[in-house]
């Protein structure tokens, strides 16, 4: 432990195998706090009162000042987990994937003194609402993203997962003569941070891809729209590798990127121009690059986490009174107990059946006889299969 410092507590939903950005997360932290990491997957076998009261523990012993919650997808971080944790700290909800959870994060926001988002489309949307809200970037750490010097040997990269309208585009520039390298989180040459950091130093120009699918829940607000265009993190580390990122349009790049250091594209066509152009002038992809690096290095962690310090520092919510709408309380009573179900954990599914029921507080009385209803059917289907998901193991 660093002497002088604060100490922050980062509380993630789950330990992912697959981007696990917990990892950018406490690097960047750690810079300028005593960090500490909590998954909460790993305590499913406790309800959530238990859960609260290990996270206040640790508040005690290491003297933790802030605390962070893991936003977005659902989990047992709702507003009133939240607000079981000890009011002695400072409390601040982070997200990445707010498009199609805001309206289930701005709720949850109301328990925080803050809101840090890696979207700057999605910090103006809880600055309307009067939030203390800031962009947080994730994968910006300078000594894994950064010039290593390598020559310029693929003309165009593209990394990430096949979908969408990206192999539509890509295979559009190969047929028509573009050199363009493809590739993946599990591809050997770009399965560590590392290796996808000196592949992209090796490249001219790198492609980001904005069109992404929207879920098809009740609380996503666009799901009756089949894409959105969003902000992905490439658009901003690439620069820090001093290669030039291309980007399909969105607004959340054009807010972070307002002096046009990102060329956006609208199709295939568009896209196939700006890098025939680039390709053809080497003085203009140097200059463009240059520019566009400039940029992206204002977001680089060592310069950065000074800005989010004094963020946090300095801001503070006023106390939110928002009315708790029913079907909040619903998918969250609901995700409590299906997180206890999947883990198969007797003890902890029906503790947390009568934590839900008994324990806890809900504006939406009329919900409760279905929170009856509901937690008996699923306790008759978790009996009948706890014995064969035993016998599995």
């Amino acid at each position: 432990m660093i002497e002088n410092k604060k100490s922050i507590l980062l509380l993630f939903k789950e330990r992912k195998k697959e981007t696990p950005n917990s990892f950018f997360y406490e690097r960047k932290f750690s810079r300028e706090y005593n960090t500490s990491i909590l998954y909460i997957s790993d305590y499913l076998y406790k309800n959530n009162n238990a859960i609260a009261k290990i996270i206040n523990t640790i508040i005690e012993e290491k003297k933790i000042s802030i605390v962070l919650f893991e936003g977005d997808h659902i989990s047992i971080f709702d507003s009133k987990f939240i607000k079981l944790i000890s009011s002695k700290v400072k409390k601040g909800l982070f997200l990445q994937d707010d498009y199609m959870y805001h309206y289930i994060n701005r709720i949850t926001a109301s328990a925080c003194d803050f809101v840090l988002s890696g979207c700057p489309l999605s910090v103006l949307k809880f600055q309307e609402l009067g939030y203390k809200s800031f962009f947080l970037p994730v994968e910006t750490d300078g000594k894994i993203f950064k010039d290593y010097g390598e020559n310029k040997v693929h003309d165009v990269l593209f990394f990430g997962r096949v979908k969408n309208n990206r192999s539509k585009i890509t295979n559009y520039l190969k047929q028509n003569g573009v050199n363009i390298i493809e590739c993946g989180p599990y591809d050997k040459i770009s399965d560590t941070p590392e290796k996808l950091a000196r592949l992209i130093n090796k490249s001219k120009i790198v492609l980001n891809f904005t069109e992404s699918d929207n879920t098809s829940k009740k609380n996503n607000p666009i799901s009756h729209f089949k894409y959105s265009y969003e902000m992905k993190g490439r658009v901003y580390f690439t620069g820090l590798c001093d290669t030039l990122c291309i980007s399909e349009y969105s607004p959340p790049n054009e807010l972070l990127f307002s002096n046009n250091e990102v060329p956006f594209f609208y199709n295939e066509i568009d896209c196939l121009n700006l890098i025939k152009d680039f390709l053809k002038n080497e003085t203009k992809l140097i200059s463009a690059t240059k520019k566009y690096r400039q940029k992206c290095s204002t977001f680089e962690d060592s310069n950065y986490i000074n800005k989010i310090k004094m963020f946090i520092d300095n801001n503070k919510n006023e106390n939110f009174n928002v009315n708790i709408p029913y079907w909040y309380e619903f998918i969250f009573f609901k995700k409590n107990l299906m997180l206890r179900f999947r883990s198969n954990n007797l003890k902890s599914f029906f503790s947390q059946i009568f934590d839900s029921i008994f324990l806890t507080k809900y504006r939406s009385k009329f919900l409760i006889p279905f929170f009856l209803i509901y937690s008996l059917f699923s306790s008759i289907i978790f009996l009948f299969k706890l014995p064969v998901a035993k016998l599995k193991i």
